[in-house]
């Protein structure tokens, strides 16, 4: 009998001892690789919501530069009726505005621009777009496609553009508002601010106001008050 008891007394482990601890160190693997995991996705959040604060500020502080201030130059208007014979080239929709400004050189361009600020469809969803073309002196621009492209936010879903008028504060969804005659425009033919309302990016954009100022100083054929300092020159 103390022989048999002695054969059975080995160093080493048993099957069910060796398949136990298998078991727990393939689920303390498990928990190690899903909890690296987590946190891979954390950051990468962490990392998409800095680039997406980042985009936010360039894209407002373009449209802010750019858009902030527009020229009141008057071109004719070609209309027949008791329409305004003189207006600044000002294409003001409820989704898609074109307007001549004035690109900050701080961008890498300055100068005064043909711009348009639409909603543009591809392969890969809406994007909110930025065209710009210099600017050779005609009263409109239509060669948009041809224009260099500064995307500001993707993916948009949808576009919704107001406008200001001065004179009452109400908000139009067109320029100049349905209904107000051309003796009650402003004098600069342009309104006070454009609010800016997106629906899609992550996070999500809050509505952006920006004030208009008339660039009379560098435009003397645009008739009104003459300010100068500021964003106005």
């Amino acid at each position: 009998m103390s022989r048999w008891a002695n054969r059975r007394a080995p160093g080493g482990f048993t099957l069910v001892e060796v398949l136990i601890a298998l078991t727990l160190l393939a689920l303390l693997m498990l928990v190690l690789t899903s909890a690296l995991s987590s946190m891979g996705q954390v950051e990468s959040r962490v990392e998409q919501r800095i680039e997406a604060a980042d985009d936010y500020r360039l894209s407002t502080a373009l449209l802010d530069d750019a858009l902030g201030r527009v020229s009141a130059r008057r071109f004719a208007s070609g209309r027949v009726d008791d329409g305004p014979t003189q207006i600044p080239f000002f294409q003001a929709g409820p989704d898609a505005l074109a307007w001549i400004g004035v690109m900050p050189a701080r961008f890498g361009l300055g100068g005064r621009h043909y711009l348009r600020l639409a909603l543009e469809r591809g392969a890969a969803g809406g994007q909110l777009v930025l065209r710009y073309a210099p600017w050779d002196g005609a009263p409109t621009y239509d060669a948009w496609g041809q224009a260099q492209a500064q995307v500001l936010a993707a993916p948009v879903g949808a576009l919704s553009l107001r406008y200001m008028d001065p004179g009452s504060g109400r908000w139009s969804p067109v320029w100049p508002p349905p209904g107000v005659a051309a003796k009650d425009l402003p004098v600069s033919g342009l309104p006070a601010a454009v609010e800016l309302d997106l629906d899609g990016p992550v996070p999500a954009w809050p509505p952006i106001v920006v004030a208009l100022v008339p660039t009379y100083i560098s435009d003397p054929s645009a008739s009104g008050p003459v300010s100068g300092g500021g964003r106005g020159q």
